[in-house]
């Protein structure tokens, strides 16, 4: 169990001058339904949000079901808050904030009530989503969020004014648009207790500042949504062009009433008639469908107009570099609802295709009438089909628009200078970005090493020997997640340099030990992450961010049911200690080690039975037990091996293709079944409720046979023993009572 150590990488950390990157806490990014499949300029800018620094909490009211969901949103799926709108929890959380100010609570309802009541989906609307809002004022500033930024000023607005409202987090918010042109309920009240108010456009900013004179003065911003124009305009270079035959017509966007599809169809129909045989391709979905099926059948144009329905953006890309121009022939419509500056316009002329719309809202902005498109009013078909046959004729006047659409593109709606102007916003305002105490020490550790010119701390977690804090750092080009852990004064006599430096010492031997080539199985790589830096001025070390999710959440989702994904991690928990074991094993005996562990646990059954009078009452047959256990465990061979000493669901991460194990400060020579009964005895602490008590022994079996070694059942009985009794001397927590049951009917 001994391996050469290059400890280099330590002296290299502390010899390059300390960097001084920018820290950023978490912010959390509310929406009504995530993944939205037509919401993408949101998933693109909390992507570049990230890549910039800024970490985000993704808090969406519903979980969208649809069908198609964009390859990139599904990391976020994962890593988002999803919560019901109603639970027990969200009830006790509830019950917990009437008592703690009953008269906020019953005023902030009854307000919100009398400001809905004009509109009766809205007030059911803001009924259901407020006990899930009044939770999230607890737990979010648990998870260390002090400020939100909610999208559309309708539901996800009013989730953050209710947060606001009962606890010290702020907020801000982006009005799209159609959010605010019809429906302004609340939204004077949201106006006036935000941080600032991002508007997408000029027109929104007008708009509002004309409804709201006094509240909007001075809090509005105007910082465009945008694309990568890169990823169009490459996708418009490298696609393989099928022959063409006729015109291509592109349409991207929800079959609503604003959009004007009718329009597009008559004016289609039109062409055709006057002897341009063309394709035109409507990509969307919406309460229009069958209309718009309709209106196609209507002119008979089932040759020249297709519905695809939802496509992922990847496959919009292709489209877009297929077709020749691009038309949206939005309207106002009959109820006043218009568009903001529609997303899929500015994808198109990244694309460099030329673009037809409506003079309308804030679509000016973006298109130039005549430089890099046409604007008309499209509710009259005749100019709209004028307009489309002009470009259609004339490849020259398309290629002169599509250029200039790019450049426009490029220079005011690139994703990525808006994300930093968004963020140069949040950090502004003092109370959204300034670190806390524990964030200000991450900062101190010596980035330089990493590249890192800002750092997003996601999470904190503190503990009385170290915190450990998960982090996201950015070089201003590409993001990634680590972990950082720091040591400090503890109950030992070490010191944290020498406690850090000992968990060093044990990543740098497990990874040399459980080489990728050895330790697959199944596809499945059984490893420990990679240690990037070691600190040794600030005692810390930074790792690679463990792949998957712990075992802990693989439980937490067995209690709603998902007991098979469980039982596939437990499997692979038990083949990485059994590859570890078989990694670390030795031919020294381990009987000394046998012999500390039981003075140890007669040393915690007196710290654990001086407050409890029940384990005083039993304190002889316990000793007993321990000292029968230790002489039938004693009579056979003790191989030593590499015992984790925290082997834990919380510090086991399992993902599809890795199974990673964390938190090795505790790693020493050990015994087998050490490891295995600390693992077991928290499954069934972590399993003691009715709906997973039954699946106990089923589970037990899956971790033992994904270990595949002989189990001492002598050894696993004392280990279970004396790891017990190790919870119970530190207090045993909440589950104090089922440990002292397990320590008394062990006898």
């Amino acid at each position: 169990m001994t391996a050469a150590l290059d400890v280099s990488a330590a002296a290299d950390a502390t010899q390059t001058p300390a960097a001084d990157p920018r820290v950023r806490t978490t912010i959390a990014v509310l929406m009504t339904r995530f993944p939205r499949i037509d919401e993408t300029f949101i998933l693109r800018e909390i992507d570049e949000l990230e890549r910039h620094g800024q970490p985000v909490l993704v808090v969406p009211l519903l979980r969208d079901r649809g069908r198609v969901v964009h390859e990139e949103a599904k990391p976020w799926v994962r890593r988002a808050l999803y919560l019901p709108l109603l639970s027990p929890e969200i009830l006790l959380s509830n019950v917990r904030s009437f008592f703690k100010d009953p008269r906020r609570y019953v005023h902030l309802l009854l307000h919100l009530m009398a400001a809905t009541m004009l509109r009766p989906s809205t007030l059911v609307r803001t009924l259901a989503l407020f006990p899930k809002a009044v939770h999230l004022s607890l737990v979010l500033p648990k998870r260390g969020i002090r400020h939100l930024h909610s999208h559309f000023a309708s539901h996800a607005t009013t989730m953050a004014y209710i947060i606001a409202s009962l606890s010290e987090i702020t907020y801000s918010f982006t009005v799209h648009g159609p959010d605010v042109f019809v429906h302004r309920l609340l939204l004077p009240e949201k106006i006036e207790k935000a941080t600032f108010v991002r508007c997408i456009s000029t027109f929104n900013k007008a708009f509002l500042c004309g409804l709201y004179p006094a509240l909007t003065e001075g809090k509005l911003e105007v910082v465009h949504t945008g694309v990568n124009p890169d990823v169009y305009a490459r996708a418009a270079e490298e696609v393989e062009r099928p022959p063409k035959t006729r015109p291509r017509i592109l349409s991207v966007a929800a079959l609503l009433p604003s959009r004007g599809f009718e329009f597009l169809v008559d004016a289609c129909a039109r062409l055709v008639r006057g002897g341009t045989d063309l394709e035109c391709t409507i990509v969307g979905e919406g309460p229009l469908r069958r209309s718009t099926e309709a209106w196609i059948a209507d002119h008979q144009l089932a040759d020249n107009v297709k519905l695809t329905g939802l496509l992922p953006q990847h496959e919009v890309a292709k489209l877009m570099a297929e077709s020749d121009l691009f038309v949206f022939p939005n309207i106002i419509a009959v109820d006043g609802q218009m568009d903001g500056i529609p997303v899929s316009l500015m994808e198109a002329m990244a694309a460099g295709k030329p673009v037809v719309a409506s003079a309308i809202s804030g679509i000016p902005e973006l298109v130039r009438h005549e430089a890099s498109g046409i604007l008309v009013d499209s509710a009259h078909p005749s100019r709209l089909a004028a307009a489309m046959q002009r470009l259609i004729s004339d490849p020259n006047l398309r290629a002169r628009m599509g250029r200039a659409g790019q450049d426009k593109v490029r220079r005011e709606f690139d994703v990525r200078k808006n994300a930093a102007k968004l963020i140069a916003l949040l950090d502004s305002h003092g109370e959204v970005n300034t670190p806390r105490r524990a964030a200000e020490r991450i900062a101190r550790l010596n980035w330089s090493r990493l590249d890192a010119c800002a750092i997003g701390v996601r999470r904190i977690y503190e503990a009385q020997e170290s915190f450990v804090a998960e982090v996201a750092i950015t070089d201003g080009i590409t993001r990634r997640d680590v972990i950082v852990r720091q040591h400090r004064d503890g109950d030992d006599e070490r010191t944290p340099l020498a406690r850090a430096r000992h968990e060093f010492e044990n990543f740098s031997l497990l990874r040399q030990t459980l080489q990728p080539e050895d330790m697959s199985m199944g596809g499945t790589i059984y490893t420990v992450p990679r240690v990037l830096m070691f600190d040794e001025p600030h005692a810390a070390i930074v790792l690679a961010r463990a792949d998957g999710q712990s075992l802990a959440g693989y439980l937490q989702g067995a209690r709603r049911g998902r007991v098979t994904r469980l039982a596939a991690a437990l499997h692979k928990a038990g083949t990485w200690l059994r590859m570890m074991q078989d990694g670390t094993r030795g031919a020294d005996d381990g009987r000394h080690v046998l012999t500390a562990l039981v003075l140890l646990a007669l040393r915690d059954l007196d710290l654990a039975a001086a407050g409890d009078a029940t384990l005083r009452r039993h304190h002889a047959s316990i000793v007993e037990r321990l000292q029968r256990l230790e002489a039938a465990v004693a009579e056979r061979p003790l191989p030593i091996v590499g015992q984790h000493g925290s082997y834990i669901p919380a510090n086991i991460f399992i993902g599809d293709r890795r199974v990673e194990v964390v938190d090795l400060g505790g790693f020493r020579e050990g015994l087998a079944m050490e490891d295995v009964a600390q693992l077991l005895l928290h499954l069934q602490l972590e399993t003691d409720v009715s709906l997973l008590r039954r699946q106990r022994a089923r589970l037990r079996a899956v971790f033992l046979e994904g270990y595949a070694s002989p189990v001492d059942d002598a050894a696993l009985q004392l280990f279970t023993l004396t790891k017990a009794l190790q919870l119970l001397a530190h207090g045993g927590g909440a589950h104090r009572r089922a440990l002292r049951k397990l320590v008394i009917d062990s006898q």
